[in-house]
């Protein structure tokens, strides 16, 4: 079973004020049925990200997907931002310090394939629309936890 590493951002997603908080990195288990579905979720309403970010609505805005990169044995999953998508492919730059994977840096600019995304995110009118990923993380927290994730961050789970 290989660990499955997931960074967990949210925080200064488009800096909107907040006090900026660092990425906090999750291990989670490779086989996670928890995480497995919500990555298989993303995957399947893919389109429906595709569609806002082409042609984004009046407070739609943080457009951001989650990707997974490999190096030997471990995986490291970090978002792109700002991300777009030219028909066939989103082309974005790596928005997370690696903590486990060394062949990708913060700041580089890749491209990935909408089958090969782990999860994609924007936040309409405040909300958090998809982050199907970061729901699973933010359910499996503390209370405390929980609490101080919703003050810092720069939408409202539903």
């Amino acid at each position: 079973m290989r660990p499955l590493i997931v960074l967990f951002f949210v925080f200064a997603v488009f800096g909107c004020g907040k006090e900026s908080v660092p990425d906090k990195v999750i291990p989670v288990a490779g086989d996670d049925p928890r995480m497995n579905a919500a990555i298989d979720k993303a995957r399947a309403t893919v389109k429906t990200f595709i569609d806002a970010l082409q042609s984004p609505k009046p407070g739609q805005q943080g457009f951001s997907v989650k990707v997974v990169f490999t190096d030997g044995d471990n995986d490291e999953h970090m978002w792109l931002l700002p991300v777009r998508y030219d028909g066939k492919k989103f082309r974005g730059t790596v928005n997370n310090a690696p903590q486990t994977v060394k062949n990708i840096k913060m700041g580089q600019r890749v491209t990935v394939e909408p089958s090969k995304i782990s999860d994609w995110m924007f936040v309409e009118n405040g909300k958090l629309v998809g982050g199907h990923t970061v729901r699973v993380l933010r359910d499996a927290m503390t209370p405390a936890d929980r609490a101080e994730f919703d003050k810092t961050a720069e939408f409202i789970i539903e």
